[in-house]
């Protein structure tokens, strides 16, 4: 087998063949199995891809040089730092501009990798991020509202005070998640119909958007038939993560996967590459689930990962555009030549504090 071919099978079809599984169970039989089964992508991610490949970060600042490193690193908890304090001091407008960023983070991992590559340019850029990102997370908005609210007001209620819930119950009405969501929709299908258009003359980005149609499909599918939670953790675990593995391994493991033994060494590599960070985070995660959950419910520890990731995707994205400044990018895999432009949102982000 090729490596384009081990590529292709792995890391799209693979995907997708386990995404459109579970969406089929889900219109076959109901949303009751996945309800029961919402916390469990994102008990996996813990360990496994999830959260190890943005825990790989302290080996990625490598990349920027010796000398540099550790100012990199300290300047990466330090906004770390900013957005857990700003988090637990007005938790309600993070969660909102939290929802932004995962709106680019999943839009621009989905382009990452993608022939040929999004252009350069801050529109194209942003265009991408849009037609990708935005369905991810409006699907489950728009046909799940209710459910949507009681994750993000539980997250609130685990973390913040009182008053603080009471305000997210306030804010997060279902009418409200369902008009984002179905606003997101519509621009995710519009930017996509535009990026179509202004590319139609360039080679290969006819293929690269109906690839596009199929994948983003495939996910708002398992995101219409499926509980939000999740939906939107079993997209980042075997979509986002997965796909970002393959792009992050030769960076971090000097391994290329193109085949099943060099990609179980890269999976070891990179897991092993992220214990210095998964380590503390993983005490962190388990000391507030046992401390703030009397129940200790397994929901309850999956919406807690997810204060996490709020907490660390800033870093995560704002260390990548340092690398992609410097001609390093994730997004580019060994043999790729296109590099994508610093992220606006991770910056606005951190800004913020």
């Amino acid at each position: 087998m090729s490596d384009a071919s081990f590529r292709a099978i792995g890391f799209r079809l693979a995907p997708l063949g386990v995404m459109l599984a579970a969406a089929a169970a889900g219109w076959l039989a109901g949303p009751g199995w996945s309800q029961r089964l919402a916390p469990l992508p994102w008990l996996v991610s813990l360990a496994v891809v999830g959260l190890p490949h943005g825990a790989a970060d302290l080996a990625v600042t490598r990349r920027v040089g010796r000398g540099s490193a550790a100012r990199v690193f300290s300047w990466y908890l330090a906004c770390m730092v900013a957005v857990f304090v700003l988090f637990m001091a007005a938790p309600v407008p993070l969660v909102v501009l939290f929802a932004a960023l995962s709106v680019w983070h999943f839009g621009m991992g989905h382009a990452d990798g993608q022939t040929p590559p999004i252009g350069p340019s801050l529109l194209a850029q942003v265009r991408a991020a849009l037609a990708r990102g935005a369905p991810v997370l409006g699907v489950p908005l728009a046909i799940w509202p209710v459910e949507t609210a009681a994750v993000v007001i539980r997250l609130v209620d685990l973390v913040g005070s009182p008053s603080q819930a009471e305000r997210a119950g306030a804010v997060f009405t279902a009418e409200a998640i369902r008009g984002v969501g179905i606003g997101l929709v519509i621009l995710g299908a519009l930017m996509l119909a535009v990026e179509a258009w202004a590319t139609r003359r360039e080679p290969g980005a006819l293929r690269r958007s109906l690839d596009t149609v199929v994948e983003i499909g495939t996910i708002g599918v398992l995101g219409m038939t499926t509980d939000p939670l999740f939906a939107v953790g079993l997209s980042f675990l075997v979509w986002h993560a997965w796909r970002h593995l393959w792009l992050l391994a030769p960076l971090v493991t000097a391994v290329e996967p193109h085949d099943g033994r060099s990609l179980w060494q890269a999976i070891v590599r990179l897991h092993g590459a992220a214990l210095p960070l998964l380590v503390p985070t993983w005490a962190v995660i388990f000391a507030a689930w046992w401390w703030l959950t009397p129940a200790h419910s397994a929901r309850d520890l999956a919406i807690l990962s997810l204060a996490v990731y709020l907490v660390v995707t800033p870093s995560h994205d704002l260390l990548i555009d340092l690398l992609r400044s410097q001609g390093h990018t994730e997004a580019e895999p060994p043999t790729a030549s296109a590099t994508i432009p610093p992220s606006c949102a991770a910056q606005l982000a951190c800004s913020s504090s």
